[in-house]
């Protein structure tokens, strides 16, 4: 076909124009139809082909974008969020654009499975790149290339969808208008500048980086989404101050990773529009209200001291997964056996000789331990269980 020809020699011989025009192609309704062909090679431009530049490639990239069914382009969008080179989990991602409300709900149909459908889409329209995969071969964390995040970045300015920023002067005169910030905080920051922006129309808030300064949480009155991370480079055992986070009502998703010590609200139940609560930190105690939160559907604790009394309540959990299970009590771990709805289970337990009255305390709560996974028998297929001993 004389069009394929041309449209290989308008990528100037450039690999991701090539596999991002082949994919855009692939998912075209009407892809052996030779009229589609035609019109995709009318809106290239030569200039690629004549001087392979940045600018050129987006315009083959552009179209890629252009093409996309809106809930798509939304997902997309998203990914300005993200730093360059960033492993980026499926996880992590899906259960943010749920939580952002850029999911189409459909009778009958998971909002999550649905969000899983669009990231396989964006996957199969190379416009994320596969950085880890299972033993099935489902993509389970991805990558941007910096030339299409250039390109999501333009479009994020085009249209106000996110702000990304490593000075917090350089962005403190729009941030009026700012919906989503994503900052990326290295060395050492003015907390005093911090302190200074007014935040409360932000609904998304990323910050990833080596400094210790985070933006003051209470003046984010609508946040649906906090992601706190912070580099291994500046991981030292420095207590992080979370407690304000109880103010946030409309919170949906928040991770926080950290080497230090995380000190949460004594009360978070008044969150009660958390889907997604994921922490990794050397030591955190999480409320024991957590179980009041109905609409909690995952549970992620790497430092936590004990699982809260009372689990048993948290029918909606899907995803638990929990790496200090030995300090929690026997009642506690018998009550996992009534999460009916787990489709992701996973726990560590550490057990250290100490005495004998430690190995009869540890021998019951694997007695525990064995009762709910005998009546977690029964989960759903596709469903994961993972119980790691470790001494």
């Amino acid at each position: 076909m004389k069009a394929l020809g041309t449209i290989l020699k308008r990528c100037g011989g450039l690999p991701l124009a090539i596999i991002t025009l082949s994919s855009h192609l692939a998912t075209q309704r009407n892809k052996l139809n030779r009229e589609q062909w035609e019109n995709t090679l009318n809106s290239l431009g030569c200039s690629l082909e004549l001087n392979p530049t940045l600018e050129g490639m987006r315009q083959i990239l552009s179209l890629s974008y252009t093409n996309l069914p809106h809930c798509l382009k939304t997902c997309v969008l998203y990914l300005g969020m993200y730093a360059e080179d960033h492993t980026i989990s499926k996880s992590d991602l899906v259960r943010q654009w749920v939580a952002q409300g850029f999911i189409s709900k459909a009778p009958g149909q998971d909002p999550e499975d649905i969000a899983v459908g669009y990231f396989n889409e964006i996957v199969n329209r190379s416009i994320i790149q596969p950085a880890h995969t299972d033993s099935n071969s489902d993509v389970l964390s991805c990558r941007v290339h910096d030339m299409m995040l250039d390109l999501i970045i333009h479009k994020c300015r085009e249209e106000n969808f996110v702000t990304a920023s490593d000075d917090i002067q350089d962005i403190s005169g729009v941030l009026n208008r700012v919906r989503r910030l994503s900052l990326h905080l290295n060395g050492a920051i003015d907390g005093k500048s911090l302190g200074a922006i007014q935040l409360s129309h932000v609904r998304a808030l990323t910050r990833f980086g080596t400094s210790t300064c985070m933006p003051p949480l209470v003046e984010f009155k609508h946040l649906r989404v906090l992601n706190l991370e912070f580099s291994a480079v500046n991981r030292e055992r420095m207590t992080k101050d979370l407690t304000r986070i109880s103010s946030l009502f409309q919170l949906r998703f928040l991770k926080i990773v950290t080497g230090g010590r995380i000190e949460l609200p004594s009360k978070i139940s008044g969150l009660q529009q958390l889907e997604t609560l994921e922490i990794e930190a050397y030591k955190v105690e999480i409320p024991p209200d957590v179980v009041h939160l109905r609409r909690l559907l995952h549970l992620m604790v790497d430092g936590g001291i004990s699982l809260p009394r009372g689990m048993g309540s948290m029918k909606s959990i899907r995803t638990l997964r929990f790496s200090q299970l030995h300090m929690s009590s026997t009642d506690t771990i018998t009550e996992i056996g009534d999460l009916t709805n787990l489709r992701d289970l996973q726990l560590q337990f550490n057990h250290i000789r100490q005495s004998d009255s430690g190995d009869e305390a540890a021998r019951q709560s694997m007695d525990a331990l064995r009762s709910s996974l005998e009546k977690l028998g029964d989960l759903s297929y596709g469903s994961s269980m993972t119980v790691a001993w470790m001494k």
